[in-house]
């Protein structure tokens, strides 16, 4: 006698399985990573290795990205406030939305669109070629050895990268506003 699961109900029960391996999968990443912390085991090499590749990923189209969506948010803003009559704050507006909305959504964008996609390349890539199974045949936890290290790199840039799209933006802004806008620099920088 065998017992055989029944088929899955549709694609309601496809996506409660594909969330709760998602979740799963998560829970089981950040247990591993506090667990590699804790012991001392992070791979230090792997790490660095992994945030100079994510970064040099995402930088660029990180900054490109900017440019626009800095000079976007320059005109929209400056515009708003010169009909105000609030001129001399459209620096301090502009940086506001540029520091806590702008920046934050450029990185999470590129982290996820560019570094997610090379990540998952590079993993998908060992999966083919055995390498996973191998590692696990030899007795090594993969996710201590490969994802860890590629989730803490990716939040060292994340950090490291917020901080220069800000000041892309803010500089994009700036420039926007003395050379294209003839306002005055000192009243933007105020």
């Amino acid at each position: 006698m065998t017992f055989e699961l029944p088929k899955p109900k549709g694609p309601a029960h496809d996506l409660a399985i594909q969330v709760g391996a998602l979740v799963g999968f998560s829970l089981e990443t950040l247990v591993a990573t506090a667990r590699v912390l804790f012991r001392r085991r992070l791979s230090l090499g792997e790490t660095v290795t992994q945030s100079l590749f994510i970064a040099k990923v995402c930088s660029g189209p990180a900054l490109l990205l900017m440019l626009p969506v800095g000079v976007l948010i320059a005109v929209s803003v400056g515009s708003l406030a010169g009909q105000l009559g609030a001129g001399a704050y459209s620096g301090a507006i502009v940086s506001f939305v540029v520091v806590g909305q702008a920046a934050a959504l450029v990185c999470a964008l590129m982290l996820a669109g560019v570094g997610g996609s090379a990540i998952c390349a590079d993993l998908g890539s060992r999966t083919i070629r055995e390498e996973i199974e191998a590692m696990e045949v030899m007795g090594l936890n993969v996710i201590e050895r490969l994802v860890v290290p590629r989730l803490l790199a990716s939040v060292l840039v994340s950090l490291m990268l917020c901080s220069l799209v800000t000041l892309v933006g803010v500089t994009a802004c700036y420039l926007y506003e003395i050379y294209l806008n003839d306002g005055s620099g000192g009243a933007f920088l105020r």
